[in-house]
């Protein structure tokens, strides 16, 4: 029997959004565009709604993590899914 085989997934989010995946950037208009704004992270899907896309996707969260940053709590999930 093979060894179970999964993917993975860093995902950061600020206030209540989901600006990272992976390192990339997962807001709806460009980073750039966003950095102007006075609400930068309006582009970004709520982590609820985020999380309930990538349910459907098979993927699993596994763990998570808060700590501050900047006067503000930067959150950190960690998803997984399995290959195959």
């Amino acid at each position: 029997m093979a060894p179970r085989r999964f993917e993975y997934r860093l995902v950061q989010s600020q206030e209540g959004r989901v600006t990272f995946v992976n390192g990339h950037w997962a807001g709806r208009v460009p980073i750039e565009e966003a950095s102007r704004s006075t609400k930068p992270f309006e582009s970004c899907l709520s982590v609820v709604d985020w999380l309930q896309t990538e349910g459907q996707q098979g993927w699993e969260l596994v763990s998570a993590t808060v700590e501050a940053a900047g006067g503000q709590n930067l959150t950190r999930l960690y998803l997984k899914r399995e290959l195959g």
